[in-house]
């Protein structure tokens, strides 16, 4: 469960939009301010949703048979060989990282109640988040275990806003090149590049899920 749990929140973690709004946070007024409610707003969100989740579907899912861990890793795996075939095959690659223009306009405030907001739209239930849980409750590991992996997961996927945070107290100007250059290389990146991201994860996740049955 560890490692999948860790692949699959690295991989949010690099999502252009994420990443572009961090960027976004770092050219505001007040910018640790803003990416410090940008971060809690995000993380709040995301760890409520996932404590619900496990809490309630929890004790539902401990007697079955079929929602095991390798199931789990083989649906995802599955799904996402078939994503890396959509991307692959798709004639238009959108490389927009940043948000629309209306919320560019809408971001422009400088009040943090924007940015926690803004953090707690982007941690709203998404496919690769509900998967990642559904890895967590397939394990059948114990409570506590159960919530230290969705924790890790959380750390992990907002790691690209929590470096920035820090590095930006100590070197403002170094940390915004920084982080800008990430953003403008994932940006960059080839349909086919990310076609075959997606399907090394797919294929390692297929075979977790087969050699674990």
């Amino acid at each position: 469960m560890w490692l999948t749990v860790l692949v699959m929140a690295f991989a949010v973690s690099l999502e252009p939009f994420r990443i572009g709004m961090t960027v976004l946070m770092l050219n505001r007024p007040r910018p640790v301010l803003q990416l410090a409610a940008f971060l809690i707003g995000g993380f709040a969100m995301g760890m409520t949703v996932g404590l619900v989740v496990l809490f309630v579907l929890r004790q539902r899912l401990l007697g079955s048979t079929y929602v095991t861990l390798p199931h789990v890793q083989i649906m995802i795996g599955a799904l996402a060989l078939l994503a890396a075939a959509a991307v692959a095959t798709k004639d238009r690659w959108s490389r927009r990282a940043t948000p629309a223009m209306p919320a560019q306009r809408l971001l422009r405030s400088s009040s943090p109640w924007i940015a926690a907001a803004a953090g707690l739209g982007i941690a709203l239930p998404s496919v690769d988040y509900l998967a990642a849980l559904a890895v967590i409750l397939a394990s059948g590991a114990a409570v506590t275990t159960q919530v230290g992996a969705l924790l890790m997961f959380h750390v992990v996927a907002f790691a690209l806003i929590e470096i920035p945070l820090l590095a930006y107290v100590f070197a403002p100007q170094q940390t915004q090149a920084a982080i800008t250059t990430v953003n403008d290389w994932i940006r960059s990146r080839r349909r086919v590049e990310v076609a075959t991201l997606l399907a090394v994860v797919g294929s390692l996740l297929l075979a977790a899920g087969i050699l674990s049955r």
